[in-house]
């Protein structure tokens, strides 16, 4: 009786051994076969510069499908732009990002450096809609071409230096005005406000 009571045991013991050692394989193939990717660690606007900040990782499995960007392709995202608006928490694809924003035909993408007192106090985004008015100048000949009526332009994107001020805002505008409206900014003869929605 002793015997086979031994016996008994002994086979426990191998069955526990066993189910152990095939629990850790799972556990060690489940945690071994994954892949971190991208995801929105702060929202990041349309036409905004990706940094290294902006991002953080989620872990998924590995042969999962997925559109997400594996996190060791970072140098490919850094430093690239938001193509369109991308929310905190939300997957990082690579049709989300590009070198560029591209410029729509028949429209030229111009800079504007503005002081406080040319734009509104509320920060443009991507997507607003805003009139480019020319303001007086000092000497005659501009002062005569400020007459010109407002420009029309869609905000590609804005930051704002918290050193200076200034506030740097690239505009989408009918490609015919780009030339005056280059030249009136680099004067620092236009202002801007931020017209209503289109329906």
């Amino acid at each position: 009786m002793r015997t086979r009571r031994s016996w008994v045991y002994a086979a426990g013991a191998a069955a526990l051994i066993i189910v152990g050692g095939v629990a850790s394989v799972f556990i060690y193939s489940t945690s071994s076969h994954t892949q971190q990717v991208f995801v929105i660690a702060k929202s990041i606007d349309r036409g905004d510069t990706i940094t290294k900040d902006d991002l953080t990782t989620i872990d998924v499995a590995a042969g999962q499908r997925t559109d997400g960007v594996a996190a060791a392709d970072s140098s490919s995202l850094i430093g690239k732009v938001a193509t369109v608006d991308l929310p905190k928490g939300s997957l990082l694809t690579r049709s989300a990002v590009a070198s560029a924003l591209p410029v729509p035909d028949g429209q030229a993408l111009v800079g504007l450096s503005l002081k406080p007192a040319q734009l509104p106090s509320q920060q443009l985004v991507a997507g607003d809609r805003i009139e480019i008015v020319p303001i007086a100048a000092t000497d005659g000949a501009a002062a005569a071409r400020s007459n010109s009526a407002p420009v029309q332009g869609t905000v590609s994107a804005s930051r704002t230096s918290q050193a200076s001020g200034t506030t740097v805002v690239d505009v989408y505008i009918n490609a015919r005005n780009a030339a005056d409206v280059t030249s009136r900014a680099a004067a620092g003869q236009v202002a801007v406000y931020l017209a209503a929605a289109e329906d």
